[in-house]
């Protein structure tokens, strides 16, 4: 499997400003010396170096994953359809994919509008001799997608007129499996308003990617885990959503989300591999966000020093083998 992720935010899409921009340029050139720019290769040392939030972003459109799957990476599946669906597409067709008689599966977790609000920009939806098969452990997921379309809301329908790629349903419980692709996916339902499910996709290998955004755990909650242990259990990769520090998890109580911090002790009783944080705050800068990485990682050290898990906060663009 090969994971891309094309949005990383929660509840509300947070491109970068301009006054973001300047400021990273201006702090840039202070840190750099003469002898960071005698030669291309000095310049290249220097900005390697960098600390992520000077030399990129991590993003600001709202959740969706791309997995590739197959024995050529060929089957593609995605994960909900925020904002970071609509530059997918574009790359889906900038690498001849999805142009007509092209297949692709989308899951959705739930139907907050940062987690759909991208499928009407989705390009290759609009294209006859598409087919694309919607998964959901929602029951009424096909209800919901139509239902942010009225045309009170959105000029276009969602149906075959325009919209005019074949549109294929599928649901299924908890407990319950699908085989997509070579790909076994199973279903858990976490906490979180309005209902939710984390998914995991397992190869014939055996290696295992769990999704779980919008996902909330809090100290009220940490007495009765040991479900969720183990269904994140020996994860190679675990996607958390980790949209507030642990004192923010502490006032809003019921909104949904929870903490790098949490998410660390859960995925080291999980044996998890790698974690992956996620769905972050829309008010949180780059800045922000390096902070947020530095906590949870010193937090790790400090509870586990001894334990191998990995943890690397999600950004646009980061890509994953496993």
């Amino acid at each position: 499997m090969r994971i891309r992720f094309w949005g990383v935010r929660g509840s509300l899409s947070s491109p970068i400003t301009h006054d973001q921009v300047q400021a990273k340029i201006r702090k840039v050139l202070e840190l750099a010396s003469p002898a960071d720019i005698l030669s291309r290769e000095t310049v290249e040392n220097f900005v390697e170096n960098l600390p992520f939030s000077l030399k990129g972003t991590y993003g600001g459109n709202t959740t969706s994953l791309e997995i590739a799957t197959g024995e050529n990476h060929d089957k593609i599946i995605l994960i909900d359809a925020g904002t970071g669906i609509r530059p997918l597409g574009n790359s889906l067709l900038g690498r001849g994919r999805m142009k007509g008689n092209d297949e692709l599966s989308i899951f959705f977790t739930h139907s907050h509008w940062d987690h759909i609000q991208g499928i009407m920009f989705f390009t290759p939806i609009f294209i006859p001799g598409n087919t694309i098969s919607f998964y959901s452990s929602l029951p009424d997921i096909e209800e919901r997608l139509r239902y942010q379309q009225p045309f009170t809301h959105f000029p276009v329908p969602f149906d075959d007129t325009v919209m005019a790629a074949k549109k294929i349903f599928h649901t299924f419980g908890e407990g319950e499996s699908v085989q997509v692709y070579d790909l076994t996916v199973t279903s858990k339902a976490v906490r979180h308003p309005g209902g939710c499910y984390a998914y995991t996709f397992t190869n014939a290998q055996g290696k295992k990617f769990v999704f779980s955004s919008d996902t909330e755990f809090n100290l009220d909650t940490m007495d009765d885990i040991e479900q969720y242990i183990r269904y994140y259990q020996d994860a190679d990769v675990l996607v958390l959503d980790t949209q507030y520090t642990f004192e923010e998890s502490l006032q809003k109580i019921d909104w949904g989300h929870s903490s790098a911090a949490i998410a660390t002790d859960i995925a080291i009783k999980s044996n998890v591999k790698k974690l992956i944080l996620f769905h972050h705050d829309p008010t949180y800068d780059d800045n922000k966000m390096d902070a947020v990485t530095l906590q949870a990682l010193k937090y790790k050290d400090m509870m586990a020093p001894q334990h191998p898990l990995e943890i690397q906060t999600a950004y646009e663009g980061l890509q994953l083998e496993i």
